[in-house]
């Protein structure tokens, strides 16, 4: 039996070039929010797992529930983004915010994001390398204790209520994790 491992790398890289040509740089704001409706990526959603190491301030293997929210601003001009991650006994492991925006000088859509892990000040700008009806991928740079590294993150809509999520650091890619939210109901308002 012969493998050819030419052919089958072949394979990978055509299969990794079709899914990165499918992404492209919008070149308005108004466009980046029709992708990203398309995606249904407004909303709040949830997931429930074990803690990696991809992140500087968060411990490895603890048992946690993630919760992320993304809203458009009252403008119009930013979308917002908030997290809180939570062990089981409801230490905070980590919890931020963000926005999204359009800088017209570059003609880019860039993020900033802020917040604690493990009680430690972690902030990062990230930028969009792009996006599609069903992923977008950010460059994400993120400083905390001093120290400064990178992640590309790469989200895709599975369906209507499940977006995945993947964190891959850039010097290590072997140091990936792949997490999947589930869309939570929304909460019916209750009149007075």
């Amino acid at each position: 039996m012969v493998i050819s491992f030419a052919g089958l790398t072949q394979l990978f890289a055509d299969h990794h070039k079709k899914e990165k040509s499918n992404l492209k740089l919008p070149t308005s704001w108004k466009e980046y929010l029709s992708m990203k409706r398309k995606q249904k990526a407004f909303g709040v959603w949830s997931y429930t797992g074990k803690t990696t190491d991809i992140w500087e301030g968060i411990p490895e293997g603890l048992e946690y529930s993630h919760t992320h929210t993304t809203q458009m601003s009252a403008d119009g001009s930013k979308i917002l983004n908030s997290h809180v991650m939570k062990t089981n006994d409801g230490t905070i492991l980590s919890t931020g915010s963000g926005m999204e925006t359009w800088d017209a000088k570059r003609k880019k859509i860039f993020s900033s994001n802020s917040g604690f892990d493990g009680g430690k000040l972690y902030t990062g700008p990230s930028e969009l390398i792009g996006i599609s009806e069903s992923a977008e991928k950010w460059k994400y740079t993120e400083t905390i204790s001093g120290k400064t590294y990178e992640v590309i993150t790469t989200r895709k809509s599975e369906d209507p209520n499940k977006r995945s999520q993947t964190n891959v650091r850039v010097k290590d890619p072997d140091n990936a994790s792949t997490i999947t939210f589930t869309r939570k109901p929304r909460k019916k308002k209750t009149e007075k």
